[in-house]
């Protein structure tokens, strides 16, 4: 047996990080009041050192929260939303199944730039379900696995969710827009604007709004009922954009497009996209892959 894997009993196996995860998870679900990263490292046998990272992991990912006096506590819910709600991100529409995860994987095996899948989860923060990327591709600085309201005025992604919903826009509205670079746009008249155009364009940009030297680009994926709580874009270096603009922007809009289609069950077969007949991808296409966050049940 390696050293990532655990008897559990029966003959079966599990990976060692994700079990203890696991109980990390069960143990602050039985302290309601919350565990310091002592108590939870002796608890689980684990250094101190250890307990910490975990908690931060935990916390950035949105299923642990900390106290001003250092404690921990599970979230109410976890980042899809309630435990047992339906793993549609539009309620009342039909599950996406795999769709939206494909989409992610299409859209970075054919631009080779970090991909993600971001949703409106009727809060005030977006979330970032999935993000495909390989070692040492450029990482958004700061982003997790959710966007402040705060942000949001500054990456594309977000700008998509902004421009598709008036409520989630009038909320952002109360915010201060924060000045993240010397490209953020922060005069709510000229993002009124910006956002207009996304709605007409159907495409949203970033030039170096978020973090300096880099750019998102992102579209929406719109549900059968019409719609659009999911934002599919890439991140890219500035000087990608500059010179690989019209490529990169019909890159999202068309991946985006297809996987409206395939959400409505119909639309053109993924090996259009350069996918295979059946929909899937060929093993060499996400081999490199680095990361993905799990956004709930698939089919």
């Amino acid at each position: 047996m390696d050293d990532d894997g655990v008897s559990t009993g029966g003959g079966s196996r599990s990976l060692k990080t994700a079990a203890t995860v696991l109980r990390a998870l069960r143990l602050l679900g039985d302290h309601p009041a919350g565990l310091c990263a002592a108590e939870l490292a002796e608890r689980l046998g684990k250094s101190a050192s250890t307990a910490r990272y975990m908690i931060n992991t935990l916390c950035e990912a949105g299923y642990a929260e900390r106290d001003r006096s250092g404690r921990v506590r599970l979230t109410e819910a976890p980042p899809w939303g309630r435990w047992g709600a339906s793993p549609s991100p539009v309620p009342g529409d039909p599950d996406p199944g795999a769709v939206l995860a494909e989409a992610t994987t299409e859209l970075y095996r054919r631009t080779r730039q970090r991909s993600y899948l971001v949703r409106r989860t009727g809060t005030l923060v977006a979330t970032v379900t999935d993000s495909r990327g390989h070692q040492g591709l450029a990482k958004l600085p700061g982003l997790g696995t959710h966007v402040p309201p705060h942000h949001a005025h500054a990456l594309a992604m977000t700008k998509v969710l902004l421009a598709t919903s008036p409520a989630y826009r009038e909320a952002i509205a109360a915010e201060q827009l924060t000045d993240l670079t010397y490209a953020t746009i922060t005069d709510q008249a000229e993002l009124g604007a910006e956002l207009e155009r996304v709605c007409r364009d159907g495409i949203a940009l970033d030039r170096e709004e978020y973090a300096e030297g880099l750019a998102t680009i992102a579209a929406p994926v719109v549900s059968p009922s019409g719609a659009a709580t999911v934002a599919l874009g890439l991140s890219c270096s500035a000087r990608r954009l500059a010179t690989d603009h019209d490529e990169l922007v019909d890159a999202v809009h068309e991946v985006a497009r297809w996987a409206s289609e395939q959400w409505a069950g119909e639309g053109t077969p993924p090996a259009a996209l350069g996918g295979r007949p059946d929909g899937s991808v060929a093993a060499e296409d996400v081999a490199d892959d680095e990361d993905r966050l799990v956004s709930g049940p698939r089919r």
